[in-house]
């Protein structure tokens, strides 16, 4: 995925020319009538600004050209609809999709020239406005006036988020490729649970009234017991019958995705060897900050959040004398977690590694995937009954995207197998579409005030989570942890031959070798920090918000930017420095060190690292090129410091060794 990435980029950068013109092509295709309702513009237009963001495209061309082919294409389809009102009139995808020309047209009678705005963030509208906008002789100056504002306004919209995320991705990059991956994953995941939600609510729920309609005309008049029970389901006249339906196939679905996944746990089928490999593969990109808010998302997900919340909706119900869904709300949660623990004991699977005792040492299915899924999905069952297709999709997604990321903790903490989490997202599935079903078949019409409930259980599950995080995160940092066993040696040892078994490069995805070390140091963190400080090294700034600030400054000095640490193999430079660069130089040195699992008597640890010199091409932090130097070029005040020679050797041999004088 990284090299597909970076080859993307390299292809965009080789030929920016045609990048643009295909930006600009999309821009206008999206614009223009009918074949703009084909056109993935959205995403193209994000992925530019994620080569802006990249250093790969200019912001101000990008930006030039997609306005243009905005306009250029709301112009023709406003032209073709002026000109041409007897042919587009005859157009025969007008006779055979007509509610779209029925929406943009009630867009236009209530907004008028402004709808041309609004159609431009519309996706459902935006080919067909100022095409109707033609056919109704909207005043020419009108229009495009209003066009060119919307363009300018559309452009940005849709770019920027696309630098923002380019940007983020560079530094990750810079620091680990592990952690570019893993934004990638992660933004992938995000857009896929958001998607998900979106096609559940938009082309699902049609599709099944589509089913529906061929299983009456299958079922008929039939009056057996099974043609009874379906008709009970499928009729369109039953109260709540496409709700029943479409949990019905919720339900079949999702039990059939369990059942199957439980088989194969059980019989050690292919989904297990799925399962190795996907927990491999995510603990080579395990990094100590993506640790930390890893931890702090499967916080989120634990029963000390979710108990919380499923009480506090609970004493909501209750308070507002909603009987009957205060009980299937409380046997739904319940349920649910008893079954877990049934089934975890039952199958008695084994976590990827041994990090619980008791119960909790087995893993299928995922407690924390299957109660997020249960409190959570119900939750947005209750929430959007009856609500308008906007809040559906907005609850539902926002659901999805909490559910996912609670699941990818688990993996990527390696706490569960990929089947323990997909298992327990589709049983907790299953058992909500079960309580839907029936919660809809008995009509319960008691009032909840869903928009007063989402907030009341937003607010529980920030302040629980936030109490949880700062109760149990610390330990569960130590507990998740990759713990590397210390190594203990003589200074004779490694100064004779041992420090080959320090690593020789900076390791990335897959032992992949990156910059080379050149430097090894035996000394406390204290006394080393002190002799290079008298050499000249202090600390470089550290990534903030402040930093952040300054390195998007239209002239930032480099001294005040920041250093990003890297990461060799996860772990991070515990030590960052630099040799602060004069005012107005756009070039400075900065070191990194890491601590490795070696140690000398008295537990005295050894450093290892590399010297690089970063140079500022452009007023951006963003376009800071760095490359690695030798070690002598900069070890030359050292002695006098307090650092001297481990061994004597000869002028090409490297790393460095240095050891602190007086230990």
């Amino acid at each position: 995925m990284q090299h597909t990435f970076d080859a993307f980029l390299r292809a965009a950068g080789h030929h920016p020319v045609v990048a643009l013109a295909f930006i600009g092509a999309i821009a206008f295709a999206e614009s223009v009538a009918i074949l703009g309702t084909f056109v993935p513009a959205a995403v193209v237009m994000f992925a530019a600004g994620v080569l802006v963001g990249q250093g790969t495209l200019d912001l101000g061309w990008t930006l030039g050209i997609t306005v243009a082919g905005a306009v250029a294409g709301d112009a023709m389809s406003y032209e073709l609809g002026r000109h041409g009102q007897d042919r587009v009139r005859a157009w025969a995808f007008f006779r055979r999709y007509p509610g779209a020309m029925d929406r943009a047209g009630r867009l236009i009678d209530r907004h008028g020239a402004v709808s041309v705005v609004i159609a431009r963030f519309t996706g459902a509208v935006r080919a067909f406005v100022p095409l109707l906008a033609g056919l109704a002789r909207m005043p020419p100056v009108r229009f495009y006036t209003i066009n060119v504002a919307s363009a300018l306004l559309w452009a940005p919209a849709h770019i920027l988020p696309g630098v923002v995320f380019g940007a983020s991705l560079h530094l990750a990059e810079q620091a680990s490729g592990r952690l570019a991956m893993l934004v990638l994953l992660l933004a992938a995941l995000v857009w896929g649970a958001v998607w998900l939600a979106r096609l559940t609510l938009r082309a699902i729920i049609p599709f099944t009234r589509w089913l529906r309609g061929r299983a009456m005309g299958a079922i008929g008049h039939r009056t057996q017991w099974w043609a009874r029970l379906l008709r009970l389901f499928l009729d369109p006249a039953s109260p709540g019958s496409e709700a029943l339906f479409a949990g019905l196939a919720i339900l079949l679905g999702s039990m059939w995705v369990f059942l199957g996944i439980a088989e194969d746990v059980v019989s050690g089928d292919p989904l297990v060897a799925v399962d190795q490999t996907v927990s491999t593969f995510l603990q080579q990109l395990r990094t100590q900050p993506m640790d930390h808010a890893m931890v702090l998302v499967t916080e989120m997900g634990s029963v000390g959040v979710l108990i919380p919340v499923a009480v506090a909706v609970l004493a909501w119900l209750l308070a507002r004398r909603c009987w009957r869904t205060a009980g299937y709300w409380a046997a739904t949660v319940a349920s649910s977690e008893l079954v877990v623990w049934v089934l975890k004991r039952t199958l008695g699977r084994h976590r990827p590694v041994e990090l619980y005792q008791g119960l909790e040492q087995f893993s299928f299915p995922s407690g924390h995937a299957t109660n997020s899924a249960v409190v959570l999905a119900f939750l947005a069952f209750l929430l959007t009954r009856g609500q308008s297709p906007r809040w559906r999709i907005a609850v539902a997604g926002t659901t999805a995207v909490y559910v996912a990321l609670v699941g990818f903790s688990r993996l990527y903490l390696g706490a569960h197998w990929l089947s323990d989490v997909l298992g327990g997202f589709s049983f907790g599935l299953a058992a909500v579409a079960l309580s839907s079903m029936v919660y809809t078949q008995h009509a319960v019409r008691e009032t909840i005030e869903p928009r007063r409930l989402a907030l009341v259980a937003g607010a529980v599950l920030l302040v629980a989570g936030a109490a949880w995080s700062a109760w149990h995160a610390p330990a569960d940092l130590r507990m998740y942890a990759v713990h590397a066993t210390p190594q203990a040696t003589t200074l004779q040892a490694w100064a004779g031959g041992g420090w080959r078994l320090l690593p020789t490069h900076r390791r990335e995805i897959a032992h992949e070798a990156r910059e080379p070390i050149t430097l090894q140091v035996a000394c406390t963190e204290q006394a080393l920090r002190e002799a290079l400080r008298r050499s000249g090294w202090e600390p470089a700034p550290r990534l903030s918000m402040a930093s952040a600030l300054q390195a998007i400054a239209p002239s930032p000095e480099l001294s005040e930017l920041p250093v990003l640490p890297k990461y060799d193999g996860g772990l991070e430079s515990k030590l960052n420095l630099m040799q602060p660069a004069a005012r107005g130089d756009r070039t400075r040195n900065v070191l990194r060190l890491w601590r490795s699992r070696w140690e000398l008597p008295g537990g005295v640890p050894i450093w290892y690292g590399a010297f690089a010199r970063q140079h500022q091409t452009h007023a951006n932090y963003g376009l800071i090129r760095e490359r690695p130097q030798p070690a002598r070029e900069f070890t030359g005040s050292l002695p006098a410091a307090g650092l001297v020679p481990a061994v004597a050797h000869g002028p090409a041999q490297e790393p460095e060794l240095l050891v602190c004088e007086g230990g």
